[in-house]
């Protein structure tokens, strides 16, 4: 099983890592690869939306111990 986490990091703020709440697994990469996309365009516009200068940001997914 694969669950997105994104990190975010905002000018003149500590690096955020962020990670679905509650937490959501995916059977496979690819799928998990295509919501992390889509959630980190959304966190990173509406970080920029509300004034926040984003420094770095990148997404991935995580292979963890779960099954399905």
């Amino acid at each position: 099983m694969w669950k997105v986490v994104i990190v975010v990091c905002a000018l003149g703020n500590p690096c955020i890592v962020m990670e679905e709440d509650p937490i959501k697994y995916y059977n496979s990469k690819s799928e998990c690869m295509a919501n992390a996309s889509a959630k980190h365009s959304q966190i990173v516009k509406g970080l920029q939306d509300i004034g926040y200068m984003i420094e770095k940001s990148n997404f991935t997914c995580e292979m963890t111990g779960e099954s399905a």
